[in-house]
């Protein structure tokens, strides 16, 4: 019920046209805040094309920031047969749970100002409710689809926010990656000659052992060479002269 681009929509494709909203008043009798909104709309029936006035009172009932709306309307025409004999009155409750849910509850009725007959009269309530359902479900549908655009665009800022403070990243972070990328390049080449000097003296002192063992295997053939020259010395002093001629 406020001024915006969602109500100016709605008015357009409806086509009410000259809509006027009056100052909110208190009704000192009723402590109650009221006002006049008037508006003009092309009514197509089987009466024909009639360009209709309407002058709508609103009443706020209930009036509770952040919580709830009770909205009392009458809505009076001028401009067609037998608008002078009835009026309309509408009551939108509006409740609000919390910052994302909400709900809206819509009733009317159709008052009689003057006598008509049961024809007529099923006639102006047959047209009065088509009306008024045809309203509220498109208005209805036009919520929904506000609370759709609305969610989206959020979601597309939280990605986008997301996206940038991901992007984001520390001077102090990057400099310090950058030094400890250098310091692990330098330990790696102070590492090197190290492990280098570590294998030449692997190397080296696999070289030495082969040499002393090779150094004592000759000894032990040295020494088993000299015990079987000496035993067969022996063996040789021992044999009897007759042998020994035998032999050579």
């Amino acid at each position: 019920y406020g001024y915006n681009s969602f109500t100016r929509a709605f008015h357009n494709a409806h086509k009410l046209l000259d809509y006027t909203y009056g100052e909110w008043i208190l009704n000192i009798d009723t402590g109650k805040r009221e006002r006049q909104v008037t508006y003009k709309t092309v009514n197509q029936s089987a009466l024909g094309t009639n360009t209709l006035f309407c002058r709508e009172k609103q009443i706020l009932e209930v009036e509770k920031p952040h919580l709830m709306y009770i909205l009392n309307t009458e809505i009076y025409n001028e401009g067609m047969r037998y608008t002078d004999a009835f009026y309309v009155t509408t009551r939108f409750c509006m409740i609000q749970y919390d910052a994302e849910h909400s709900s809206l509850q819509v009733t009317a009725e159709t008052r009689y100002i003057k006598n008509v007959n049961g024809f007529i009269k099923t006639f102006i309530e047959k047209n009065v409710n088509s009306s008024i359902q045809g309203a509220v479900n498109e208005q209805v549908r036009r919520l929904e689809n506000h609370q759709i655009t609305n969610i989206d665009k959020k979601s597309k800022q939280k990605l986008m926010s997301s996206s940038q403070t991901d992007s984001k990243i520390p001077i102090d972070n990057i400099t310090s990656q950058k030094q400890t990328d250098e310091n692990s390049s330098i330990n790696t080449m102070s590492l090197s000659p190290f492990k280098l000097s570590i294998q030449e003296k692997t190397i080296t002192g696999e070289c030495r052992l082969y040499n002393i063992g090779l150094v004592i295997i000759i000894c032990f053939l040295l020494v088993h060479i000299y015990l079987w020259y000496k035993l067969n010395s022996i063996e040789q002093a021992l044999l009897p002269p007759e042998t020994i001629c035998l032999n050579q």
